[in-house]
């Protein structure tokens, strides 16, 4: 006898496993829900008629009148009609989920209890007992029955009824713009037993995966031929024209491309286009009709790439297929690009693509490709992301603003989707039709208290995952030594005053001290920059001289000072500022040796205090000044040329493998060279100034090319280390960016009050940025992409360096919602601060904070939030 059991997300599937397992004549033994789905138990219907066919009849002494009447066995084919529609329409677009239709059940009225299974009692010996467990098994599988026709005929939103997490996510699903069916059609396989937090990461990579997007650029400009771009009037087909010209310009030139315009409705839309082509010089013709078009393209046959900008027109203008048309009769290879306004609604976007696809395909041939525009602009771009999906419509670019050619990307699945769920939204008056109607009928059973707490529950649920996610970026922050444990308590005690932070700022040097035993070798570099930058009180910038110290091994930013520039001292605060910078130039020093990093020769009364200090020095220069080397004054390609050099390894030089070939030499400034180089500052030394050089060529491994020559003055000293001398240059010009994450920084969440004030707000964003500056050299797995989002300014390509000015504006608001799960009334037992040892926090304490709240204090946190990030910023 086969008697199997089979598990399934519902009853549905469960029945469609038997089936194939069993043949459409299997008998349902037993059924009964468990834990994320349904488990059933079925055997042949051959097995059953053997075992009935030995089995002594038993004959019940008194059956209920319900029961008396016999009926056949229980079978799958008996509760199937194959003509019948699913109950669940499949989303056609989504080519992989095509499981088996299901076939509606016959009315229960018409179920007896069988005789069948009383023939069965009778070959175990317990033949009442088995009859009575066999009856209350019917009686399951009818419960079960009639839960699942209440959730067809009654269910609005299509979901599986008292599955609240499927509730959750359908309607999480539609507020990102997706549409009902497609909800419906993937959260019907979404695996059992997944929890929140990894079913929405699953959908996620589902929707990922069915979004067609263009893999390589270049296969869309080697085709060459003609691009056209077609779509509805105002979704910016002009503006696209000009920045794929841009782009094609940017890595091919401007001799292979040419622009054509097809628009003579729309004012002024050819002079627009004609300034394009102007600036990337590049001829831009207009048309008017098919004809003129053979001609325009016939007289353009040296044009690797002709790119049309066609005339915009409603895709329920009955003059659309003349229009689309007009491109039928290009004898060139085309590719029709058609442009969707990522703000529109859905509805809308599914016409145009039916009307340009299908009603004009027979005249124009249909769509190669789309662009997503006005990314910028959308609320609910899940929308256009169900019509890719739904139509198979490969994505080649997704325009994120009006700048030429930045705002215009490659269009990455992953990145589109996870904007979908991530784009801000204030509330919306215009729900989707499937939600509304599930929160209507949910009102109309609900009572009323229920009603009013509905969406605080919905917040209160999407605040849980917040705080989730805001412990995982804690912990990798925390993990990671980079200081957010000081940052924060700096943060937390910045309204106490200097004299309250001032016993913190002997812990914050034992820090760097750790920090750079861990990370130097033998060296600790600082380059230091005077910024112009924003003073409150002042109204005009005031000149700050910025110290950044980095380690040798891979320049990870150390720590940072700020001082106002020039020899006068304006005020105590100023003076004790700059008193604190020279101890923490001290407390390295006396670690490690220190190197000046400069992008020029400094002075020579510079350098003689730092060779009195035993520190040393590297300085970039150009290859026209004159040194003297062995005896003879030469420029310094001059002197390259007399130089043996060696290979030191292999790098990337504009964008090509090269090598690195590295030699040195000593020589010695002239005294003129000097005073020229330090622009007066201070008198050279008679003999001048004895320095090493370091020449670095990177030289093509395909070709031979020498791609890049530099040239690298340095204390004699270092001579022993050529190649590090080489690497550090590079970081200088790498530091310009750092300044400016430390400038944001300052300016970000600076205070207005008095000097006091002011101290302990620049204490505060000098190691917030510093913190900022080690998360940009070695990114988290996931604490960039979170303090972006936090920010409001996630980018749209996947694995993109985030700015350190959108660190800085994300660590702000993350400390504040900190502040806000930490002291909230009533919260004891919220997450402690952390230490100064940077030791790792628990990344449950923010979820035991959020979720001991009850929902009327979920809402008063939601609009407490903006108000402390406004503060601390």
């Amino acid at each position: 006898m086969s008697v199997a059991k089979f598990v399934a997300a519902n009853g549905r599937e469960a029945m469609r496993k038997v089936r194939e397992a069993m043949g459409p004549d299997a008998v349902v033994l037993s059924n009964r829900s468990i834990e994320g789905g349904v488990e059933i138990v079925a055997m042949r219907d051959a097995d059953l008629g053997a075992v009935s066919a030995g089995a002594q009849m038993y004959q019940p002494s008194a059956l209920p009148p319900s029961l008396s009447q016999p009926m056949p066995p229980s079978s799958l084919s008996s509760l199937s009609s194959p003509s019948s529609p699913s109950p669940v329409p499949m989303l056609q677009s989504l080519h992989a989920l095509h499981p088996a239709s299901p076939e509606p059940f016959m009315p229960l009225g018409a179920m007896t209890a069988p005789s069948a299974p009383s023939a069965l009692s009778a070959g175990i010996g317990q033949e009442e007992a088995m009859l009575g467990d066999l009856r209350g098994e019917l009686a399951s599988m009818r419960s079960m029955l009639e839960r699942q026709f209440a959730g067809l005929s009654q269910g609005t939103n299509g979901v599986a009824a008292g599955d609240p997490l499927r509730e959750s996510l359908f309607e999480w699903m539609v507020n990102a713009g997706f549409s009902g069916q497609l909800s419906r059609t993937l959260l019907s396989r979404l695996p059992v037993g997944t929890d929140r937090p990894a079913a929405m990461a699953w959908i996620r990579q589902e929707l990922a995966s069915k979004v067609p997007v263009l893999t390589d650029e270049d296969s869309l400009f080697a085709q060459g031929g003609v691009l056209a771009l077609i779509g509805p009037t105002g979704v910016g087909k002009t503006t696209t024209t000009a920045k794929l010209a841009a782009r094609f310009v940017l890595r091919h030139g401007p001799q292979s491309l040419a622009l054509l315009t097809t628009d003579r409705f729309r004012i002024g839309a050819h002079e627009q286009l004609r300034i394009y082509g102007d600036i990337l010089g590049v001829p831009v013709h207009a048309v008017k009709d098919a004809a003129d078009l053979r001609f325009a393209l016939s007289a353009m046959k040296d044009k690797h790439l002709v790119i049309i900008d066609t005339v915009g027109m409603s895709q329920r203008d009955r003059s659309l297929s003349d229009q689309i048309g007009m491109l039928a009769g290009v004898q060139a290879p085309m590719q029709r690009v058609l442009l969707l306004n990522g703000a529109a609604h859905g509805d809308t976007l599914n016409e145009v693509v039916h009307a340009y696809r299908n009603d004009a395909a027979g005249a124009a041939g249909g769509i190669d490709g789309c662009i997503i525009s006005k990314l910028d602009e959308a609320t609910h771009l899940g929308s256009v992301l169900d019509v890719v999906i739904r139509h198979r419509l490969p994505v080649f670019y997704a325009s994120t603003g009006q700048r030429v050619p930045e705002h215009l990307e490659l269009a990455q699945a992953g990145a589109l989707v996870e904007r979908a769920f991530l784009t801000p939204r204030r509330g919306s008056l215009f729900n989707d039709a499937d939600v509304a109607r599930r929160q209507a009928g949910s009102a109309e059973a609900a009572a009323p208290a229920r009603i009013e707490r509905s969406g605080a529950d919905d917040m209160l649920r999407s605040l849980t995952d917040s705080a989730n996610a805001v412990g995982v970026c804690v912990d990798e922050l925390n993990a990671a030594q980079y200081g957010f444990g000081v940052a924060r308590q700096l943060w937390q005690h910045r309204a106490a005053g200097v004299s309250a932070l001032r016993p913190m700022v002997q812990q914050v040097r034992l820090a760097m001290c750790r920090d750079a035993s861990r990370a130097c070798d033998r060296y600790v570099l600082a380059v230091t920059q005077s910024v112009a930058q924003t003073v409150q009180g002042r109204r005009a910038p005031q000149m700050m001289q910025h110290t950044l110290w980095l380690a040798d091994r891979d320049g990870m930013p150390l720590a940072s000072t700020v001082v106002p520039a020039g020899r006068a001292r304006q005020s105590l605060a100023e003076a004790e500022a700059d008193a604190e910078a020279a101890t923490v130039r001290a407390t390295l020093a006396a670690a490690r040796t220190v190197v000046n990093l400069n992008t020029s020769l400094p002075s020579p009364a510079t350098l003689a205090r730092w060779q009195q200090l035993g520190e040393r020095w590297i300085a970039g220069t150009r290859k026209t000044m004159r040194v003297i080397a062995e005896g003879l004054a030469n420029k310094l390609d001059t002197v390259a040329d007399t130089l043996t050099f060696h290979a030191v390894g292999d790098v990337t030089c504009r964008d090509r493998a090269a090598a690195h070939w590295l030699a040195h030499c000593t020589v010695r400034i002239p005294e003129g060279q000097v005073r020229t180089a330090a622009r007066g500052r201070g008198n050279a030394a008679e003999a001048g100034i004895e320095a090493c050089l370091v020449v670095s060529r990177m030289i093509d491994h395909e070709t031979g090319d020498t791609l890049s020559v530099e040239y690298v003055l340095c204390d004699p000293a270092l001579a022993g280390d050529a190649a590090q001398v080489a690497r550090w240059s590079h970081w200088t010009v790498a530091a310009e960016e750092q300044f400016r994450t430390l400038r944001h920084a300052i300016e970000h969440f600076a205070q207005e009050g008095d000097a006091d004030a002011s101290l302990c707000a620049g204490m505060v964003a000098v190691q917030l940025g510093l913190t900022a500056l080690r998360l940009q050299h070695t990114p988290t797995p996931t604490a960039p992409a979170f303090l972006s989002r936090l920010a409001g300014r996630a980018s749209a390509r996947v694995n993109a360096p985030v700015p350190g000015a959108v660190l800085n504006e994300g660590m702000g608001r993350l400390l504040a919602l900190l502040d806000v799960l930490e002291n909230y009334p009533g919260r004891g037992m919220a997450a402690a601060a952390p230490t100064m040892t940077d030791a790792p926090e628990p990344a449950a304490s923010a979820m035991h904070a959020m979720a001991t709240m009850d929902t009327m204090d979920a809402l008063d946190t939601i609009d407490a939030t903006p108000q402390l990030a406004a503060a601390g910023e």
